[in-house]
């Protein structure tokens, strides 16, 4: 991992993040021909930071964390950004990350690249399959069953690093191995972001000499990433756990901050750059700032106001499996309900995108934030009255949906129209986001004689 001390495994200390990344296409080419097996990474179909950023520093991490020097390892492990790469500009803060630690984010693989469908990485369907493809394997990330376009892949999964309720498939990946790595217990998760697991498997792989310091990209990364997800671990928020703290503290402590101090970031002006770093690039962060300008770039409420109500219900989606007829489709936006219904064409826009998606219930998660504080907001639709009306009373009335504190807004009735129901809710609990509403939605649905 590019580390500073020789002292350290010897296969770590030449290769840097960044390099590593810029020979993942190269060397993902090659491996038919060397006869070496690829290992795709890929987070959720949503794609966030936490996806994005998670896939790459794990293909990082797992590639020098073997007891063979890299020329001895028969895998190659390639990161795939699991979203369209022309939806990448969209990622404004996982975007502002990578542009900080040097990446350049049109040198990486996307799941919708020539190079991902035809070299048996990720192919669209089985036919499209040969039989090298059986030699290849899938690590999921920040989610932990395949998205429904790649069932023809099940089998070849062999490891989840995930923080998310247990979909309960990919049963040949168990527990008991330590490739089934699920953090979320007893309705919640136990970490706040997936990159907190991958810092845990990084230090875990080190010694405890503190002397030992890992690449400043990588380090800068994840601990970006971990502070957006925990929100600064800010207590009023309620997502940040003891092992988010941990991996902060360590990576703050253990990163090698003067390697990525020759960077120069497009994307962020000097001004910031000195706020995040008051006492210079080889120092470490200020993680306030540092997270400030993340949660900005993510959040701007004029980059949110200019967006396209499509672009709004696409930005951060993810589609929820209930059985072989039913599904149902979650989008998480950082804008008031109000101006998210504002927004020109919106109503139509969601017709479209739920009839693309062919999903029965769909639901728009919507947070906002006040004096740094956390506002959550819910829209429900769909084109059955009776379903959207079910999951409604469900979400106002069951035992199991009450630590939500959902109350219904009675003054977006009237959004309802003719073939699209619509309720619209506010939610009194800052927490529940859609780690916590998907497991409730499909626990309902799960009731249900039909969608």
């Amino acid at each position: 991992m590019a580390l500073s001390s020789s002292s350290q495994q010897h296969q770590l200390v030449n290769t840097s993040f960044v390099s590593f990344l810029e020979s993942t296409v190269p060397a993902s080419l090659q491996s038919k021909d060397a006869k070496r097996r690829n290992n795709v990474i890929i987070g959720n179909e949503a794609g966030d930071a936490d996806s994005i950023i998670s896939a790459l520093t794990f293909g990082y991490v797992t590639s020098f964390n073997n007891n063979s020097p890299p020329d001895d390892n028969n895998t190659v492990q390639v990161p795939i950004v699991s979203i369209p790469r022309a939806e990448m500009e969209l990622r404004r803060d996982a975007a502002l990350l990578l542009d900080m630690v040097g990446i350049n984010v049109q040198k990486l693989l996307y799941i919708d690249d020539d190079i991902v469908v035809t070299n048996h990485l990720l192919p669209s369907s089985a036919d499209d399959s040969s039989d090298t493809l059986l030699d290849s394997t899938i690590t999921l990330v920040d989610h932990n069953r395949l998205r429904p376009m790649f069932s023809h892949l099940n089998s070849l999964v062999t490891e989840i690093v995930d923080h998310h309720k247990d979909e309960s498939h990919h049963e040949q990946v168990v527990a008991d191995s330590g490739k089934r790595i699920i953090a979320f217990e007893n309705g919640h998760a136990t970490v706040a972001s997936t990159c907190t697991l991958v810092a845990e498997r990084l230090f875990q792989s080190m010694t405890d000499d503190s002397s030992i310091k890992i690449d400043g990209a990588l380090g800068l990364s994840l601990l970006g990433v971990i502070l957006l997800d925990s929100i600064n671990m800010k207590p009023e928020a309620k997502k940040g756990t003891p092992r988010d703290e941990e991996a902060i503290q360590q990576l703050l402590q253990r990163t090698d901050w003067s390697s990525c101090a020759d960077t120069v970031p497009s994307l962020m002006d000097q001004a910031t750059i000195d706020k995040i770093f008051p006492d210079g690039r080889t120092n470490m962060p200020d993680r306030n700032a540092l997270f400030d300008a993340l949660i900005g770039a993510k959040s701007d409420p004029k980059f949110w106001l200019e967006m396209s109500a499509m672009n709004c219900l696409r930005i951060d989606y993810k589609k929820f499996i209930v059985n072989d007829r039913s599904s149902i489709g979650l989008s998480s936006v950082i804008i008031t309900m109000n101006d998210l219904l504002a927004k020109e064409g919106f109503i139509d826009s969601m017709k479209a995108f739920i009839a693309s998606e062919d999903v029965n219930l769909f639901g728009l998660l919507g947070v906002t934030f006040f004096d740094d504080k956390p506002r959550r907001e819910l829209l429900l639709a769909g084109n059955d009255d009776n379903v959207v009306d079910s999951f409604a009373q469900f979400l106002l009335e069951h035992s199991d949906a009450a630590d939500l504190e959902m109350v219904e807004r009675e003054d977006c009735r009237d959004f309802s129209q003719d073939g699209m129901k619509i309720r619209v809710f506010r939610q009194g609990n800052p927490k529940g986001s859609r780690k916590q509403i998907a497991p409730l939605l499909l626990q309902h649905a799960s009731t249900m004689e039909s969608l």
